[in-house]
C-alpha cells in the first residue's frame, strides 16, 4: 500500500485567512509560561487528505492552530462558537463516504496518522449509526476509534452504551468495555404452543 499524500486547500498553507506568529525575547517568556504559542493560525480551515488519489478524510473547522514541538507537529482545530462544529469526513478503502465526526476541538498529529476529537463528540455513518463520547482517537493506519470514556451507538435495531471502546472507523464491528444494551425484538410469530 502507497504512502499518505496531503493536499493543502484554500489560502495560506492550510485554509482560508491566516497569520504567522514567531517569538522573541520578552513574548517569548510569556508564552513559555502561558503554553506554546502556534506557528500558524488559519481561519474557515479545510485539509484534504487522500491515500494513492482516492479521498481519505477532510478537516473542516473555523480556526486551525498549527504548532512544532521538539519531535513533532500537531494542529488543533476549534469550533469557536456554539453554531459551528469541527467536522471530519471520513472514506473508506474505495474513496466512498464511510463516517462524518463533530466534534468542539480536534487535535491532529498528522506525523503519527492520530486524531483527537473532544466535547460533544458525535459519529455518523451511512448506514444510520450515530456515537456519542466526550473523546474519541481516530488511527489513520488502521482505520479504527477508540475511546476510554463513555460511549453510546445507537443502530436502527439497537442502543448500546458502555465505558471503553475499539471499532472500525464505519462502525460495522465494535467492542465496548463495561456495557448494557436495549435491543428490539421482533415478536411477530410467536408460536410456542400456547
Amino acid at each position: 500500500m502507497g504512502g499518505w499524500f496531503f493536499v493543502a486547500v484554500g489560502g495560506g498553507v492550510l485554509g482560508g485567512g491566516c497569520e504567522h506568529r514567531t517569538r522573541s525575547g520578552e513574548a517569548d517568556r510569556k508564552s513559555r509560561a502561558q503554553g506554546p504559542t502556534p506557528t500558524h493560525v488559519s481561519w474557515e480551515a479545510e485539509f484534504d487528505m487522500t491515500e494513492e488519489g482516492r479521498p481519505r478524510a477532510v478537516l473542516r473547522a473555523r480556526r486551525m492552530e498549527q504548532y512544532e514541538a521538539d519531535d513533532s507537529t500537531y494542529s488543533v482545530w476549534r469550533s469557536m462558537d456554539d453554531t459551528t462544529r469541527v467536522r471530519v469526513y471520513l472514506f473508506d478503502e474505495d474513496g466512498d463516504s464511510s463516517a462524518t465526526v463533530t466534534a468542539d476541538s480536534l487535535v491532529f498529529q498528522d506525523q503519527k496518522g492520530v486524531l483527537d476529537a473532544y466535547r460533544d463528540v458525535v459519529v455518523t455513518t451511512e448506514e444510520n449509526k450515530r456515537l456519542e463520547s466526550e473523546h474519541l482517537t481516530w488511527h489513520q493506519a488502521d482505520r479504527t476509534i477508540r475511546t476510554r470514556r463513555f460511549v453510546r451507538i445507537r443502530t436502527p435495531s439497537e442502543v448500546v452504551q458502555g465505558d471503553g471502546l475499539v471499532a472500525d472507523e464505519d462502525l460495522e464491528t465494535y467492542q465496548l468495555g463495561r456495557f448494557s444494551a436495549e435491543v428490539d425484538v421482533d415478536e411477530g410469530d410467536d408460536s410456542g404452543g400456547q
